[in-house]
């Protein structure tokens, strides 16, 4: 085997794609594109545990239309 080389693929870089906004400027980040389209609205509590001595942050997920919380994430 010390003469055997193992060839390795490289993967090539996904490029953005650029979209020209209404006002003339260029978009070039995905960060909030397609945001209606999002199923949930997002509302964040902050909240001091003194269990654990910190904060933490609590997201709740509601429905657009019905507005009762779906689910929750945790930040610790």
């Amino acid at each position: 085997m010390s003469g055997d080389k193992i060839k390795t693929k490289k993967k090539s870089k996904v490029k953005k794609k650029l979209h020209k906004k209404e006002d003339g400027s260029w978009d070039t980040t995905d960060l909030y594109r397609n945001s209606d389209r999002y199923p949930f609205e997002i509302e964040y509590i902050k909240y001091f545990n003194p269990m654990e001595g910190r904060t933490q942050i609590v997201f709740l997920y509601k429905d657009k239309e019905t507005k009762k919380i779906i689910k929750y994430r945790l930040l610790r």
